[in-house]
């Protein structure tokens, strides 16, 4: 028999048997290397420790209940292992997150790409096949997680443009990547790897407004700060994040990576320095008081030199079905920094030029040869970013071999070693070909004494056809900077800057309400707590025990259906044979039976199989009186009093 085939977002339940599974990734291009990889998270959507993180480099969890078994390639295509021991995973692991990276090249590249889960025995369990790919250097397949001490696999089908080192990143791992860094001069320092690529805007050089208004303008800070802040969730915003998931999103988490969009609210009643976070139109916080004067002058020169602030997000929520109704709670973190570094010191290029995506740190050299240049550009906190140049430097005599010069705005600054400079070379000339100049991010640290450099670029062979062929990639300029954050004109934007109407969710869909006597069967808190309910003429009688929480004994279908989110109707109906019926016995037997004019129905919460269970019944304070038992009876008692007694044996799910 054929194992189901999952569509994008779909889940499915593994079989409660099962104890070990093994994760097949596969791809349509066995040439191209696919590093298979998997995460341990916990309930926060993150790695506890970085031994939770299952790579090439680290090929089993700390735990040994996951581990990489190996790559196959047969007839042009490949397949990589990955296999996970349910039974050992720790009770902290909430999800196993299943994800492909590639070194060159991108997903969009390797035709379609499989994922698919099997037994110990090779049975298959689930499959997955997507072809919506594009240039995504890392891949989130699919996930296997718990839910209510059960397993179960969903796609996903997510992508990364940072990699590996920004995906593990986004998961909590602390990541140095050692193929990606350069030690030069003896230096030991080193720093995340993390790839940028620049937003392809063109603007005019002399004036900053030279564009379409309301394009993105990303924060520098960015680049080294992945969703370091905390954004405070306020209860007012609540709906406007939970509106970003699926109506149906319930009973588990999930993780949103998306832009979000840093827009000043001058007028609004939070006052004037009021920095509202936003993301698809919504308004999910708001920078905190402590920052939002620190944050001004960034953000207000952006918006007026007609941009929009925006930086990286990562949205977790979580949803369950309590006690009383759907409980929401979620953590938003955004990529901050220092307001400092959020923006470059120096202009961009004034000549054509493309800049270069992020790739790994490297340290200039000979920067001492150049101080009173480099002096110029220290910032007063003795640390910035700016844009940086490479060019070709030949030998001034006939020996050496030509090098990498490092300018700023023009000016020698210092140069790459004749290694590092072997590995820019060709990009650099193959882009003064078509007229480009190479420029790149770049940071500087110094103060009234000494200076150094860095850059951080790909190399002539991480080079994509985009970089090499495409359009320039660039930065606009911005307005000058102004001391006074008051004193921007934010004109260019005005009509964004007013505060957003609250969000408002949609209704869930209520089911029509049964015919008079029909009988439901309900639960609530993921399965903890069973209910039936019975309609009499307008009103439903439930088996709820008393008149506080989210149920009463006596409730509309109005108030019914908006506190649970899903019923079962009993559909057809069996007599009872009162004395040696074994189905009495069965966890969440339901029943319905009448004493003199009273119409009942009860359910069986007894999970061990005892004879006389543990019945809660629809008696209610109005009939209480006229009957012999409360809301809770022994089976014993029913079968004493009841007449007529039927066990539902069918159920519908209520749409």
């Amino acid at each position: 028999m054929s194992s189901p085939m999952l569509s994008k977002g779909q889940n499915l339940p593994l079989p409660e048997d099962v104890v070990g599974i093994d994760v097949v990734i596969g791809w349509g291009r066995a040439e191209i290397e696919v590093d298979a990889s998997a995460l341990l998270l916990g309930v926060d959507g993150k790695v506890s420790a970085d031994g939770d993180f299952v790579f090439y480099n680290q090929p089993e969890s700390s735990d040994g209940s996951v581990r990489l078994v190996g790559v196959q390639a047969a007839d042009g295509c490949a397949q990589a292992r990955i296999a996970i021991d349910l039974s050992a995973l720790p009770v902290t692991v909430e999800t196993v997150a299943l994800v492909g990276s590639v070194g060159t090249g991108s997903f969009g590249e390797l035709g379609e790409l499989t994922l698919s889960i099997v037994d110990r025995a090779g049975q298959s369990l689930a499959q997955y096949a997507t072809s919506d790919a594009t240039t995504e250097s890392a891949f989130l397949f699919g996930e296997v997680y718990r839910r209510g001490g059960k397993w179960k696999i969903r796609a996903v089908g997510q992508g990364w443009a940072s990699g590996l080192a920004g995906l593990a990143t986004d998961f909590g791992v602390d990541v140095v990547d050692e193929a990606e860094l350069e030690l030069v001069d003896g230096e030991s320092e080193v720093e995340p790897s993390s790839e940028w690529r620049a937003t392809s805007i063109t603007a005019g050089a002399g004036d900053s407004t030279d564009h379409k208004v309301g394009l993105s303008y990303r924060l520098w800070s960015q680049a080294r700060k992945w969703c370091d802040y905390e954004v405070t969730v306020e209860n007012e915003h609540l709906p406007a994040i939970r509106s970003l998931w699926p109506q149906d999103f319930l009973d588990g988490s999930a993780v949103l990576t998306s832009d979000v969009e840093l827009v000043p609210e001058p007028g609004g009643a939070r006052g004037p320095w009021a920095i509202s976070v936003r993301v698809q139109g919504r308004t999910i916080g708001y920078i905190g008081a402590s920052e939002e004067q620190k944050w001004a002058g960034v953000v207000r020169r952006i918006v007026a030199s007609g941009f929009v602030p925006t930086t990286a997000s990562r949205i977790w929520a979580r949803e369950y079905d309590g006690w009383d109704g759907v409980e929401f709670s979620t953590y938003v973190h955004i990529a901050l920094g220092e307001p400092g570094e959020a923006l470059p010191l120096n202009e961009p290029p004034t000549v054509p030029y493309t800049m270069l995506p992020r790739s790994g740190i490297v340290q200039v050299t000979k920067e001492d040869e150049h101080f009173d240049a480099l002096l110029s550009f220290v910032p007063e906190g003795g640390y910035g970013l700016l844009f940086v140049t490479l060019h070709e430097k030949s030998p001034d005599t006939g020996r050496g071999k030509p090098h990498v010069e490092v300018r700023i705005d023009g000016q020698r600054v210092g140069q790459l070693t004749p290694q590092m400079s072997l590995r820019f070379l060709p990009m650099i000339r193959h882009l003064q070909d078509r007229g480009l100049v190479a420029a790149c991010w770049g940071d500087i640290k110094g103060s009234a004494v000494a200076a150094k450099v860095r850059i951080d670029a790909i190399k002539a062979n991480e080079a994509s056809p985009e970089v090499l062929h495409g359009p320039p990639a660039t930065i606009p300029p911005l307005r000058p900077a102004l001391s006074d954050p008051l004193a921007y004109d934010l004109t260019p934007l005005r009509l964004l800057l007013n505060p957003l109407p609250p969000t408002r969710l949609e209704s869930r869909p209520k089911p029509a309400e049964p015919l008079d006597g029909s009988v439901v069967r309900f639960d609530k808190s993921g399965g903890h707590y069973q209910f039936v309910a019975v309609r009499r003429g307008n009103i439903w009688e439930t088996t709820a025990t008393g008149d506080q929480g989210s149920f009463t004994e006596v409730m509309s279908w109005k108030d019914l259906a908006a506190r649970v989110r899903k019923f079962d109707i009993a559909t057809a109906w069996s007599p009872v044979q009162q004395h040696e019926d074994s189905r009495v016995r069965e966890y969440l037997a339901v029943v319905r039976f009448t004493i003199g004019r009273t119409h009942l129905a009860a359910i069986n919460v007894c999970a061990d199989g005892r004879e006389g269970g543990a019945w809660y019944t629809t008696t209610t304070e109005r009939n209480r009186q006229q009957l012999p038992f409360g809301d809770r009876a022994e089976w014993s008692e029913i079968v004493c009093n009841g007449r007529d007694i039927q066990m539902a044996t069918a159920w519908l799910q209520l749409t």
